[in-house]
C-alpha cells in the first residue's frame, strides 16, 4: 500500500570539489538521497577527489569502535578513476610517493563509462576524478582514511590508510547481471545488493527484503504521484507498489530481494 512507502528528501551538500552539475546550484559536488538503511549519494567531482580507504569491519570495530565501510559506484558521466596501484608496491614505497607529492605515478587510473558498476570493497585505494558522476551505494558508516590529496590542506590518515589498503593490484570485478523479477541484478556484495529497473509503462515491484529506490532516468508515477530524479523512497518487506512511466529505477537492498 501507498501509506508504507517511505520517500526520503534529497540533501544537496556543498563542496570545494564540487561540479554543481546535479541541478541544485553551483558547488553541490553530493546529493544525499537516504541515510538508512543504506547511504545512498549522487557524487558530481570537478577535480580529482582525495585518494582514500575505507578499513573493513573488523579492523574498524577494533581501532574505531565502529563498523567499516564497503561502497560501490553506478557511473552516470564518464570520466577516469582510480582503482587500486598499477602494480604491487611497498609500505615505504607508498609513504615516500606521497612525501613527493607523485603518488599517480603508482596508482591504477581506468576509464568509466555510463552503466559501469563499480565495486569497492574496504582496503582498495580509490578515487573519483573530474566529471564523473556516480550513483553511490555504502554501508552507513563514514569511515574513510586519506592517504593522498593532491596538495589540498586537508588532515591525511597516512599510516592508518597503510594498514588496510591493499597494496597489489586490484582487478575490476567483472560485470555478471542476473534477471529478477522487473529487472536485473548488478551487483551482489555480502553487505548489499544493487538492482536495475527499466520502466517502459508499467512496472511491478514487491520485495522480499528492504529496497531503497531510486528514479535516476525519465518520470514516473508511484500509485498515481508524480517522481522525477533523483526521488528516492523505501519499500518495506512484501510492500507492493505499481509504476508507470519512462525512464529507469535504481535499486539498492542491504540482504538483496
Amino acid at each position: 500500500m501507498l501509506t508504507l512507502v517511505r520517500p526520503f528528501s534529497p540533501r544537496p551538500v556543498q563542496r570545494p570539489w564540487g561540479g554543481g552539475a546535479l541541478g541544485f546550484g553551483p558547488g553541490v559536488g553530493e546529493v544525499w538521497l537516504a541515510e538508512e538503511p543504506l547511504l545512498l549519494k549522487i557524487l558530481d567531482p570537478a577535480e580529482w577527489l582525495s585518494v582514500q580507504v575505507h578499513p573493513p569491519h573488523a579492523y574498524a570495530l577494533e581501532r574505531e569502535g565502529r563498523p567499516g565501510k564497503y561502497e560501490a559506484w553506478y557511473v552516470l558521466a564518464p570520466g577516469e578513476v582510480v582503482y587500486g596501484f598499477s602494480r604491487r608496491v611497498s609500505l615505504q614505497e607508498v609513504r615516500d610517493a606521497v612525501t613527493r607529492g607523485n603518488l599517480d605515478q603508482i596508482l591504477n587510473r581506468v576509464p568509466v563509462v555510463p552503466g559501469q558498476v563499480l565495486y569497492l570493497p574496504a582496503g582498495v585505494v580509490h578515487a573519483l576524478g573530474p566529471g564523473v558522476q556516480v550513483y553511490e551505494v555504502q554501508t552507513p558508516s563514514d569511515l574513510t582514511y586519506r592517504l593522498y590529496d593532491y596538495g589540498r590542506p586537508r588532515e591525511l590518515h597516512l599510516e592508518k590508510a597503510l594498514e588496510v589498503a591493499i597494496l597489489e593490484p586490484t582487478p575490476l570485478p567483472p560485470a555478471q547481471p542476473e534477471p529478477v523479477e522487473g529487472g536485473e541484478r548488478l551487483l551482489r556484495t555480502p553487505y548489499f545488493h544493487l538492482y536495475r529497473y527499466p520502466l517502459w509503462g508499467v512496472l511491478h515491484l514487491k520485495p522480499q527484503a528492504p529496497l531503497l529506490l531510486t528514479l535516476l532516468e525519465g518520470e514516473a508515477r508511484v500509485e498515481g504521484i508524480p517522481l522525477v530524479p533523483p526521488a528516492t523512497f523505501l519499500l518495506e518487506p512484501g510492500e507492493g507498489i505499481r509504476v508507470e512511466g519512462e525512464g529507469f529505477f535504481l535499486g539498492a537492498s542491504p540482504k538483496g530481494s
